[in-house]
């Protein structure tokens, strides 16, 4: 009686120990993360005419490959440079048989100079080890430039449910566009 009255008190003890210590990792003081500061931009809704003109482009384009460009119903984030972050963009996806393939993104770029610029850093980015950490080896870029806005998108023979139709989808967007090369 008196041992298990001892292994008590001391999970008793630990339990206590415990609570302390998590109550003490959520003090009030601790700094915290405003969303204010760090709000990731959402995919435009709307289209000012250059963004307009450009889906234009891809999605006749896209049909050339008998595909449609389509909102996704997944929200994507590709691994992009720091400048990037909080530039305005259009999220969509070609219809493919995989709800993971066929992503495209839409950068505002504001100006032919400021799309150019932001291209090449994209374009560099994947280039480097880090920025393909987040895409299988196999994975194919293209990164170009519509007027003032930058278009990206991937394409992995492994990860496709379809990968004919996958592919003739990537190379119907590379070409539109001044491409920009990302070197591996």
């Amino acid at each position: 009686m008196a041992t298990r009255m001892i292994r008590s008190g001391r999970w008793l003890s630990f339990a206590v120990a415990a609570m302390l210590v998590a109550v003490g990792c959520t003090s009030l003081d601790r700094p915290s993360v405003v969303p204010d500061q760090v709000a990731l931009p959402t995919p435009l809704s709307s289209y000012d005419a250059s963004m307009s003109a450009a889906m234009g482009q891809l999605q006749r384009a896209v049909a050339t490959a008998d595909s449609r460009l389509v909102v996704p119903s997944n929200a994507y984030r590709p691994s992009e440079p720091q400048s990037l972050l909080q530039t305005p963009r259009v999220v969509m996806r070609a219809d493919l048989a995989d709800p993971d393939d066929g992503y495209l993104v839409i950068y505002d770029a504001g100006s032919v100079g400021s799309a150019s610029q932001r291209a090449q850093e994209l374009a560099d980015y994947l280039g480097s080890g880090f920025g393909q950490t987040n895409f299988v080896a196999d994975t194919q870029f293209s990164v170009s430039v519509v007027a003032d806005t930058v278009v990206f998108t991937t394409w992995s023979r492994r990860r496709s449910a379809d990968p004919q139709k996958a592919e003739a989808v990537f190379d119907a967007i590379a070409d539109v566009g001044q491409a920009f090369e990302v070197r591996k």
